[in-house]
């Protein structure tokens, strides 16, 4: 053949089994780095919205008790003792250790109460929140619980089918103080004075610094084998009875839970203030600005941080 009709042929030349290995090597050692990142990163962003709806819901607080002369609404009118039951009648802190009254009476969803100011249920739910949340979203008590005041919800209500399904019907708590009369508060304890004669309003209180709302800890609240102490439609909590109950009960069930989720965001958590102001926190600040004295009921020896 003559040379300038010779074909020619470009060699091509694979990648060597050590360099693949390398590449890969280093898209690995990149995917470690970069991940974490992404990760903060979309936490960040999903902290961000959470603090979002905590202001809307801060300012629908405000305006409502604005709209009531510096109050909440009430859940019911008796004094509230250490283990839920309720007295009409206190004469001194023994009072407050328990054994009065049942309360048969319906919820006071703040969500719903708060719809008028609110126009929206999404505020309701922190992205972070990852459990199955209810799907009817009602904006009126009817559709809520039936309109009951006593008993249990009407068949098909929004708390009815989330009660059976356990589903998150909100992600924040309201401080209870605000809707509930504490015994334990209304007494001098430790040679410290009451901290509360009666509800928290705007004159009882009169310091901004005192948290209305924190994060709900859905996880737990809304497991179905957490028989001791969940709750599929609690939308409040007691600070009275001690920080355990709030960030780690110790009971059999989910021992190292409790209502709060104090590390929702990133090792800490966004609350709501008295003014309406809302702000992330770790629990070692959050937990004195939960009691309207700020002194921590019956501290646990190692809180969280």
């Amino acid at each position: 053949m003559h040379p300038a009709t010779r074909v020619s042929r470009t060699r091509i030349q694979a990648f060597t089994l050590i360099e693949l290995l390398v590449v890969i090597a280093i898209i690995s050692i990149l995917a470690a780095i970069l991940f974490p990142v992404f990760a903060k990163a979309r936490e960040k962003a999903r902290q961000i919205s959470c603090l979002s709806n905590q202001k809307q819901i801060g300012m629908a607080a405000r305006m409502y008790m604005n709209d009531n002369d510096g109050s909440m609404f009430h859940h019911h009118e008796g004094w509230v003792l250490n283990d839920g039951t309720q007295l009409d009648n206190i004469t001194s802190l023994a009072d407050c250790t328990g054994g009065g009254s049942g309360n048969s009476q319906a919820e006071k969803p703040w969500i719903i109460f708060f719809q008028p100011y609110l126009k929206s249920r999404a505020v309701g739910f922190c992205p972070s929140d990852s459990t199955a949340r209810s799907q009817k979203l009602a904006t009126d008590i009817i559709g809520y619980n039936g309109g009951i005041e006593t008993g249990d919800p009407v068949a098909g209500s929004e708390q009815a089918i989330a009660q059976d399904q356990h589903l998150v019907i909100e992600s924040y708590l309201l401080n209870s103080i605000f809707t509930h009369k504490s015994c334990r508060f209304s007494f001098s304890e430790n040679g410290n004075p009451p901290a509360l004669s009666g509800f928290a309003t705007d004159a009882a209180l009169q310091d901004p610094d005192v948290i209305m709302f924190s994060e709900r800890n859905s996880e737990a609240l809304n497991d179905a084998g957490n028989t001791a102490w969940g709750s599929a439609n609690q939308d409040d909590y007691d600070t009275w009875v001690g920080e355990a109950a709030l960030v780690r009960s110790g009971a059999a069930t989910r021992p190292n839970d409790g209502w709060i989720k104090y590390n929702r965001h990133t090792e800490g958590s966004n609350y709501i203030f008295l003014d309406g102001h809302a702000k992330w926190m770790r629990w070692s600040r959050a937990r004195t600005e939960q009691y309207p004295d700020h002194i921590v009921r019956d501290p646990l020896p190692n809180p969280p941080s």
